[in-house]
């Protein structure tokens, strides 16, 4: 019997978006494109050290897992609940620390 939430790969993520829930609390888990400069504070220098440079003076965009959370029963676009979003590098070690955030907020707020 699995315990906890387990989510899928880090490959899941590029072409859909996961969503579920576990004792109260719903979640949703996907892949978003930001701008550098709006997660760099987030995320410290992990995405800076592997993201390639913009030319032409654009603002630089990079994927992230994003994950949002919120107490249960209803979906997000029905909810009355606190939406907690928190944004994640997209990776392998994203994926764990997105892990153990919702493993965290489903203590908090159920």
């Amino acid at each position: 019997m699995m315990e906890g939430i387990n989510l899928y790969s880090i490959d899941y993520y590029k072409k859909t978006v996961f969503t579920g829930s576990y004792r109260g609390l719903c979640f949703r888990v996907y892949r978003a494109e930001r701008p550098l400069s709006d997660i760099s504070g987030e995320l410290g220098d992990v995405m800076e050290e592997d993201s390639p440079v913009v030319e032409g003076g654009g603002e630089e965009m990079v994927d992230c897992l994003e994950v949002k959370a919120w107490k249960g029963p209803f979906i997000l676009e029905k909810t009355d609940e606190e939406v907690y979003t928190e944004t994640f590098a997209y990776s392998d070690e994203g994926l764990d620390e997105a892990n153990e955030w919702l493993e965290q907020k489903q203590k908090e707020v159920v």
